[in-house]
């Protein structure tokens, strides 16, 4: 079995500087630098504005959410669950039509029509539960709304408290996180692992290695990890591929370890 590596030349400096910041390790600068340059801002987390039925980006956009996109970034961070984004954005749609797309709607909806309307999600059933348990606690424990509860707490209170939900993981609860609370948190997915890998940033890490790589490794920035997390994971679906990787045309061609 390969062993966890941790590729310690990927962080540094990288050692935590006063005020709980880190100094930039130049190897995650430089990754950065390219892909924005390349990619441009990609508006994360995709929201839909009042009168419409789809969600949309909004690059440069780095504002707290409203109370409703805050619930619909939480609500899509549960759905896209397993599943590409375009599957949840499907789900959301159908949410929306449906007039579901609010935590009330959701908490007092017979599963079976929240499991219809979140069909195309995949893990129908169980996504629908989760949402369905998501909403009736948040609404018992945080009657205040999504705002203030996240506005209130600490980034790392906050983040325990949302792994203590039915269905909420550490890659979810760091996207509400970051997205929905505009809090520091960097959100490790499959897009991360293997560009990371491929890039020799480290092999076999469990998500809170590499979590720990990125924040120790950078500033901690709300509008950096945002961008940072979109940046790699456009990298993922137009170059760096799971099957037949686009190394000729990637912007991080010449720098990658290309470790496939």
């Amino acid at each position: 079995m390969r062993r966890p590596q941790l590729h310690e030349e990927a962080l540094q400096p990288g050692r935590p500087a006063p005020g709980n910041k880190a100094a930039a390790s130049p190897r995650l600068k430089q990754i950065y630098t390219r892909i924005l340059k390349a990619f441009g801002p990609q508006g994360w987390w995709p929201v839909t504005p009042p009168g419409k039925t789809s969600p949309v980006y909004f690059p440069g956009f780095y504002g707290r959410p409203s109370e409703r996109t805050a619930f619909e970034i939480c609500a899509g961070a549960i759905l896209t669950q397993n599943t590409a984004w375009a599957n949840a954005e499907r789900a959301l749609q159908a949410l929306n039509s449906s007039g579901l797309l609010s935590p009330a709607k959701i908490a007092g909806s017979p599963l079976p029509r929240l499991e219809h309307a979140v069909r195309s999600s995949g893990y129908f059933r169980q996504k629908a539960r989760s949402l369905k348990a998501f909403c009736r606690r948040s609404l018992r424990e945080h009657p205040e709304g999504f705002r203030k509860w996240f506005s209130s707490a600490a980034a790392g209170s906050l983040r325990a408290e949302l792994l203590s939900y039915k269905g909420v993981g550490p890659e979810t609860a760091d996207c509400i996180l970051l997205y929905a609370a505009g809090k520091p948190g960097f959100v490790v997915d499959a897009y991360t692992r293997r560009a990371g890998e491929r890039l020799g940033l480290g092999r076999g890490l469990s998500y809170d290695a590499w979590k720990y790589l990125f924040e120790k490794g950078l500033p901690s920035d709300v509008k950096l990890y945002n961008e940072y997390h979109a940046l790699l994971v456009k990298l993922g679906k137009d170059f760096c591929k799971r099957t037949k990787p686009q190394c000729t045309g990637c912007p991080l061609n010449i720098t990658c370890a290309k470790l496939i």
